[in-house]
C-alpha cells in the first residue's frame, strides 16, 4: 500500500495519465450512461454580466437545449440538470461547487459537463475553451496566483488549502490518472465543434484547481462557450440561434464521445485519442478477475475481422504477463500505429456483433476495453 502511495505521488509529478481498471466514465451493460450538465452560476450569483446578458441565464438556456437534443439524439442517455431554474445550492460558492459535483456522483455521472461564458478585462481575448483538471504539480504551482486571488470566490481550491498527505487528495490524484484522458478527449472535441460556428478555437486548458471539477469522480470539463467582453464573442453570442448551435456542438460531441467508446468509430478509437492527447505513457489494468475462457475451437485461425482490445502500451508486454491470468494464455499482441503500437487483444470475431457479445465479460476485468477490427496481424481503423 506505501509503495502504491508513493507512486500515485510521483505521477502526480508529471503530465500523465492512465486508464485504470475503476476508471468511472465506464458504464456496465446493466445501466445506461449518465450525462450530467451544469448551467454554471445561478441564484446569488450571476456570473458575468455584459450589457444584456446575464451569464447565469444564458448558460441555463444552452443547458436545456443541450438536454433536450440528447434526448432526440441518443435515446438511451441519461441527462440531469445540476439546476433548472435560477437557483443556486449553497450561499457559499464554494460549497455550492463542491454540492454540484456531489450531485452528479450520486447520479452515477459517466460525464459532467459544466458550461459557462467567460471574460476577460483585455477586450481583445475572444475564443471558446475548455477547462479540465490537473494536479500535475508544476501546472498547479504555475497558476498559484491565480487561483489564490480567486479563493474567496470559490471557483478555484487554494493550493495552500490542499493537504498532499491526505486521503482524500490520494483518492482525487488516482481519480485524474483514470479520468484525464477522456476529460481532454471530450474536451477537445468540445473545441472543435464550437469553433466551427466561427469562435477561435483556444484549446485545452490545464491549470486552476475548480473545486466543481475536484470533487466528481469522472470525466469532466468546464466549457468557456466565448468571451463576453469581446465585441466579437457578445455579437455571436447574443446573435439568434447562437444559444441552439452552441447547445448543439455540445451535445455532438457528448454523443460522438460516447458512440466512440461503446464500438468501432471510424476514426481513431477514442480511448487511443484520449491517451495521445494527454501523453499517457501506458494503460493497464492491474487486478484481474478470473474470466471463464471458452473452449478454443479448431478452426483455422482468421487473418481479418474483430478483436476485443484490452490495452495498449509504448512498449511490449508479455502475453502471460500477471494482469492476463484470466484469460489463460488467450491473449494476441496486434501491432497499429502511433506512440501506443503493442496492442494486447482477447479474442477473434468474424463480425463487430460477435465481438460485441463479449465485450461486457472483458470489461468486467479491463473497463476501458473495446472492440477494434484487425487485419494481417495489425489494427486498422477502416
Amino acid at each position: 500500500m506505501r509503495n502504491l502511495i508513493i507512486a500515485l505521488l510521483l505521477l502526480a509529478m508529471f503530465p500523465i495519465g492512465v486508464n485504470a481498471e475503476d476508471a468511472a466514465f465506464v458504464a456496465s451493460p446493466e445501466r445506461k450512461r449518465v450525462v450530467v450538465i451544469d448551467p454554471g452560476h445561478g441564484g446569488p450569483r450571476p456570473g458575468k454580466v455584459m450589457r444584456d446578458v446575464v451569464e447565469a441565464d444564458y448558460v441555463l438556456d444552452v443547458s436545456k437545449e443541450v438536454q433536450r437534443q440528447l434526448g432526440e439524439k441518443m435515446s438511451d442517455l441519461e441527462v440531469y440538470l445540476t439546476r433548472s431554474s435560477d437557483s443556486a445550492y449553497h450561499e457559499n460558492q464554494a460549497a455550492d461547487n463542491r454540492k454540484r459535483a456531489e450531485f452528479a456522483n450520486k447520479k452515477g455521472a459517466d460525464l459532467y459537463v459544466s458550461i459557462h461564458a467567460n471574460a476577460h478585462k483585455k477586450t481583445t481575448v475572444t475564443g471558446c475553451e475548455v477547462w479540465v483538471l490537473t494536479l500535475n504539480d508544476k501546472l498547479m504551482s504555475q497558476n498559484q496566483d491565480k487561483a489564490a486571488s480567486y479563493a474567496d470566490d470559490g471557483d478555484f481550491i487554494n493550493l495552500e488549502d490542499i493537504d498532499r498527505t491526505s486521503q482524500g487528495f490520494m483518492m482525487a490524484v488516482a481519480r485524474q490518472l483514470d479520468n484525464e484522458p477522456f476529460s481532454r478527449y471530450f474536451a477537445e472535441l468540445c473545441c472543435e465543434n464550437i469553433s466551427k460556428y466561427g469562435l477561435a478555437n483556444l484549446g485545452v486548458k490545464a491549470g486552476p484547481v475548480f473545486t466543481v471539477l475536484y470533487y466528481f469522480e469522472g470525466p469532466g470539463v468546464i466549457v468557456e462557450l466565448g468571451y463576453l467582453t469581446n465585441t466579437n464573442d457578445y455579437d455571436y453570442l447574443t446573435s439568434k440561434g447562437a444559444k441552439k448551435e452552441m447547445a448543439t456542438a455540445i451535445s455532438d460531441a457528448i454523443v460522438c464521445y460516447f458512440k466512440a467508446l461503446d464500438g468501432i468509430a471510424d476514426e481513431e478509437p477514442a480511448v487511443e485519442a484520449a491517451e495521445e492527447s494527454a501523453g499517457v505513457a501506458v494503460s493497464h489494468s492491474v487486478t484481474v478477475n478470473a474470466v471463464e475462457a471458452d473452449a478454443v475451437a479448431d478452426a483455422e485461425p482468421l487473418t481479418e475481422g474483430y478483436t476485443i482490445q484490452l490495452i495498449s502500451s509504448t512498449v511490449e508486454v508479455p502475453t502471460d504477463d500477471y494482469q492476463f491470468k484470466g484469460y489463460k494464455g488467450r491473449v494476441a499482441q496486434y501491432m497499429g500505429t502511433g506512440r501506443y503500437k503493442y496492442k494486447y487483444c482477447y479474442g477473434s470475431y468474424a463480425s463487430a456483433e460477435e465481438a460485441k457479445e463479449d465485450l461486457a465479460e472483458a470489461r468486467k476485468t479491463f473497463k476501458d476495453a473495446y472492440v477494434v477490427r484487425f487485419k494481417d496481424g495489425n489494427i486498422v481503423t477502416k
